[in-house]
């Protein structure tokens, strides 16, 4: 189903966006002109990734370190302990279509 987050004019470089429906948080932010969604999850321990750092397309987890991109949800590096690299599944990601300068995203 589609959902209405913000006008277009709501997003600003390197500032996030937190959307929720019925449980379901998402992040969203613009990159290069376009808005991305992904999980406001860490794919490592679920830490919410709105409590972490975006800079230039990247969101950074405050708990470990993950890197991720938010145009793709690849991870661009992993979780980290100290020097001790820990296993991060790709982000999951959610559709975002612009209608009018009106940002929906799809869950």
């Amino acid at each position: 189903m589609k959902y209405f987050v913000a006008s277009l004019e709501a997003f600003t470089p390197n500032q996030p966006i937190l959307f929720e429906q019925d449980g379901v948080r998402i992040l969203l932010a613009l990159k290069d002109s376009k808005v991305y969604a992904i999980a406001d999850k860490c794919p490592h321990l679920g830490t919410s990734l709105m409590k972490g750092t975006y800079d230039d397309g990247i969101v950074t987890c405050k708990s470990h370190g993950a890197k991720i991109d938010i145009s793709t949800g690849d991870i661009l590096e992993k979780a980290h302990l100290g020097f001790v690299k820990m296993p991060t599944k790709k982000a999951k990601m959610f559709e975002v279509t612009i209608t009018d300068k009106k940002v929906y995203v799809e869950i």
